[in-house]
């Protein structure tokens, strides 16, 4: 069966959902599982296209949160799924399109499956924001559980 998990995971609570997928999955195959959080690049927007005073810092800042936020979120799902038994590790990755980082993460850590949550948007928000769990299922050709 499986051998290695690849989790995506950001801390919603449909991420919570497929956390426990991929734990109870583990367990029972005897695998290990590796939770990846992708962080997104952020930019502050302002008008007029002119370099303003301090734009820089703020965004180093921000990333700087996030990736603080990111690892703490981490920690948090391995500790969860290692207290059910299953051998676990976290991964911060950093990309503009988090499912080439997932499908990459995958292949460079020889995982067998990959679970995500799907957000479920449809219609014009599914259109404008994209759906990261259908390119994940268009772009790798390892089998994926998707948890709604």
């Amino acid at each position: 069966m499986y051998k290695h998990i690849l989790l995506a995971y950001d801390g919603s609570l449909l991420s919570d959902k497929a956390l426990n997928e991929a734990a109870s999955l583990a367990k029972c195959a005897g695998a290990k599982v590796t939770v990846i959080y992708v962080a997104t690049p952020h930019h502050l927007l302002l008008g007029g296209g002119r370099e303003v005073p301090g734009l820089k810092r703020l965004e180093q800042q921000y990333a700087e949160e996030i990736d603080r936020e990111a690892r703490q979120t981490l920690d948090l799902a391995r500790q969860r799924i290692a207290g059910t038994g299953v051998e676990a590790d976290a991964l911060l990755d950093h990309g503009k399109a988090p499912h080439e980082n997932l499908v990459q993460a995958a292949l460079r850590l020889k995982c067998d499956l990959i679970v995500m949550a799907s957000h479920g948007r449809r219609g014009v928000e599914g259109l404008v924001v994209g759906s990261q769990t259908m390119k994940v299922l268009t772009h790798t050709s390892l089998p994926v559980l998707v948890v709604r």
